[in-house]
């Protein structure tokens, strides 16, 4: 009787004094901005059953397939005591995000034929997309020239804010603007090249008709075959021309003018005019829009003449050692000539054509 009280006191202190004990298993997230964490509970100590209630709202023992965060629980047992924690589920620093843009610029000057592809590197997809259009596509087209923003936004809030600019102009080194003009499967400069440096910077020799500064913009300036070659003798040499364009060659004509309608046999002609009426579609206010601008010459004996007349236009060929090729078009013929009868040391106007 005595043993069996003991046994019945000893029950009663042990409910009294062994409070609950929790113990955890946590499983971080795997990834930044999954939801594959896990809590597992081990309960000991008070009087089972347990009730559980989570900062979720969850009432089950463990939780499963969560985000990071904090989450606490309290425990109570049959007798009503509690016990209470907290757990913090962790989860690997975000990979930041890159974008890599893709651009076709617009053919020429005006047009509205530009296109932005985008690449994104890290994050978290899926992406959305904000462009400064108001399209909310990952690539857009039918662009002008123009400045263009976007902002991304990934699957796990993170967001990236860039941009890219379409241009439909090229500059050379001195920061001079030139529009351009694709003509059958060439794109050209429609403006005589005016820049006064070569592209690794240094001064270059060059002309201004009659030395007159307001022939410039409209004309252009006049350069020596050796110097619009910046010192090559390599047909479609970059010259003096902005990075990605060159001086044409003499075949590089001949393609613009039998797409404007020339028979091949007629290019081919040599030192004479030919082709009509090839030389009105290049001159300016022609069909073309190469829009050739009569700028004269300068003599080797550094003479001008011809200005409003003729337009004389070096290539890259070299003809003879001491000549080149060149093309001429006149105020008064529909054709256009080809020739290689004056020397280097003349002053003609520059076009530049894009690499291919």
């Amino acid at each position: 009787m005595y043993a069996s009280f003991l046994f019945l006191m000893a029950c009663q202190q042990e409910d009294e004094f062994s409070p609950i004990q929790i113990t955890s298993e946590i499983t971080h997230v795997s990834e930044f901005g999954n939801s594959d964490g896990s809590i597992l509970l081990s309960v000991t100590g008070g009087r089972a059953p347990y009730t559980y209630i989570w900062s979720t709202g969850d009432t089950s023992k463990n939780l499963t397939e969560i985000p990071a965060g904090l989450y606490s629980i309290k425990i109570s047992d049959k007798q009503l005591k509690t016990a209470t924690d907290t757990f913090e589920v962790l989860q690997p620093q975000p990979v930041g995000m890159v974008v890599v843009f893709s651009a076709t610029h617009p053919t020429e000057t005006g047009n509205e034929d530009g296109t932005i592809e985008t690449c994104i590197e890290g994050g978290y997809p899926p992406f959305s997309y904000e462009w400064s259009t108001g399209d909310i596509t990952k690539n857009i087209e039918g662009l002008s020239a123009g400045m263009y923003y976007l902002k991304i936004i990934d699957n796990g809030g993170q967001e990236l804010t860039d941009s890219i600019e379409l241009i439909d102009k090229v500059t050379d080194y001195d920061g001079n603007t030139y529009s351009i003009k694709k003509i059958g499967n060439q794109t050209w400069m429609k403006e005589n090249l005016r820049v006064t440096h070569a592209p690794d910077g240094s001064a270059i020799i060059s002309y201004l008709y009659e030395n007159n500064s307001k022939y410039e913009i409209s004309n252009g300036r006049l350069y020596t075959w050796d110097v619009s070659m910046n010192g090559s003798k390599e047909e479609r040499a970059q010259g003096i021309c902005p990075c990605g364009w060159h001086v044409p060659s003499d075949e590089e004509f001949k393609i613009l003018e039998i797409y404007l309608g020339m028979t091949r046999s007629q290019a081919d002609l040599t030192n004479t005019w030919r082709g009509a009426p090839v030389g009105t579609m290049m001159k300016a206010g022609g069909s073309s829009g190469y829009e050739a601008k009569l700028a004269g010459r300068r003599s080797s004996g550094g003479v001008y003449s011809l200005m409003g007349s003729m337009e004389y236009m070096w290539t890259s060929s070299e003809y003879d050692g001491s000549f080149a090729w060149r093309r001429c078009l006149d105020n008064h013929s529909s054709q256009v000539g080809r020739w290689n009868t004056f020397p280097k040391s003349y002053a003609f106007s520059v076009r530049c054509i894009k690499d291919n």
